[in-house]
């Protein structure tokens, strides 16, 4: 038997206060596909500069009103973990309350919980005192893991009233992610990071490694639900992306405000072992980065000149050696398109030039286990170095839902499941 992570998304330190919530339950969501009858949840406060109380957290069952079965045919939006079953509460050295020292992780003691693959989980989290966040998991997309915030103690309730809902984050307070034109979309949450369950040693874990192309969840949700639904029971897919997230280089500094956005993370060749390694034995790892090598020096940095796809070969060299190091074999996706009108004439020639240079090396299968081309998929032909227009958010670089399930439709299931 072993432990795996039937759910994870990687801990983002800010650097400062960004949000709070007072007298809130955070309840998050999310597809089960293993079967197991203790789990454990890791609370974390990595980052955090502020103590972090934890005054409730319970995990359950949700109802679910439709009757099939397939992962791919389910529909979900932040208020759905509204009915719930089979309530437990969790605790960490026998107590309920639970307080998170900066910087400290931990398991919670072993839920005695049995769970089947295809049950949709909860996890609430009651913030009885105001609590600053300057540390928090987040994702973007809708369709796979959910969260949703309700005034007051809900922890004990098992159908809550909609009514009560605030939406799917507390109250920002800070700038940086007022000003973020994706904060429509974003799904805000903290106090754990990874929920994990004891399980049979030849289940697999597959981790997707990346930046917000992986992390924004646009791409992987649809990836999950052909896992799940091809492997039922079999396997577990864990999210290992940073959104702005750098191959080579640390968090960018931004000349126009003075200072680093260390919400980027150490560069992924730093950050790729632990972040990938540190709780599963992972099988495969999906790896798709490199955009932020290219475009952050000319769009955030205000040079005159990018990292060279050279470089960015030389990092998928590190991380495919490391991929290997720790049993895992490792698939690459090429780097899309990133094209955006508003962007100056003279930037796009320079991207394209080490964006192409990375992809021709993904695409000769040097060293790496296999490859997908996204690019290929979502590039628009008509257009060079611009993505399909159908395929992206609205700002060239960042795939949407429709944009994601054609990345993910054309991962091989049966090779990266091996």
């Amino acid at each position: 038997m072993k432990w795996v992570s039937t759910f994870k998304y990687l801990k983002i330190g800010y650097g400062e206060n960004i949000a709070l919530a007072e007298n809130l339950t955070q309840r998050v969501s999310f597809d089960n596909n293993i079967d197991a009858d203790k789990l454990r949840i890791r609370f974390t406060n990595r980052y955090g500069k502020n103590e972090l109380k934890l005054h409730k957290v319970t995990i359950a069952k949700v109802l679910r009103q439709e009757n099939n079965t397939k992962f791919s045919e389910r529909e979900f939006n932040g208020t759905e973990a509204s009915v719930l079953s089979d309530r437990r509460i969790v605790t960490l050295g026998g107590k309920a309350e639970i307080i998170l020292a900066p910087d400290q992780e931990t398991f919670s003691d072993e839920i005695d919980f049995h769970i089947n693959a295809g049950d949709r989980l909860a996890i609430s989290v009651y913030y009885k005192e105001k609590q600053d966040f300057d540390s928090i998991c987040c994702f973007w997309a809708d369709g796979g893991a959910e969260v949703a915030y309700y005034e007051g103690d809900v922890t004990g309730k098992t159908d809550i009233d909609k009514a009560s809902s605030r939406g799917t984050f507390p109250e920002i307070t800070s700038d940086i992610l007022r000003d973020d034109a994706n904060i429509g979309m974003m799904k805000i949450f903290s106090g754990f990071d990874a929920v994990q369950a004891l399980t049979d040693d030849e289940t697999k874990v597959i981790a997707a490694f990346g930046d917000s192309i992986t992390h924004m969840s646009f791409y992987t949700n649809a990836l999950q639900k052909r896992l799940y639904d091809a492997n039922p029971g079999k396997l577990t897919f864990i999210n290992c992306g940073i959104g702005g997230n750098r191959l080579v280089d640390d968090a960018t500094y931004v000349k126009a405000i003075g200072k680093q956005l260390v919400l980027f993370g150490d560069a992924g060749v730093k950050r790729f072992e632990h972040d990938v390694f540190e709780l599963d034995e992972v099988d495969t790892v999906l790896a798709l980065i490199g955009i932020n090598d290219i475009m952050h020096p000319l769009f955030l940095e205000e040079k005159e000149e990018t990292v060279s796809g050279n470089q960015i070969i030389e990092g998928y060299k590190k991380i495919t050696a490391m991929a290997h190091e720790n049993g895992a074999e490792i698939y690459f996706g090429t780097i899309t398109p990133c094209g955006n009108d508003e962007y100056p004439d003279w930037w796009l020639p320079i991207f394209e030039a080490s964006r192409n240079e990375a992809n021709d090396w993904i695409r000769s299968g040097e060293l790496i286990d296999g490859f997908f081309d996204f690019d290929k998929e979502l590039r628009n032909d008509d257009k060079p170095g611009y993505m399909k227009d159908e395929c992206n958010i609205g700002d060239g670089l960042h795939p949407n839902t429709p944009g994601g399930k054609r990345m993910a439709d054309l991962v091989d299931i049966k090779a990266v499941v091996g």
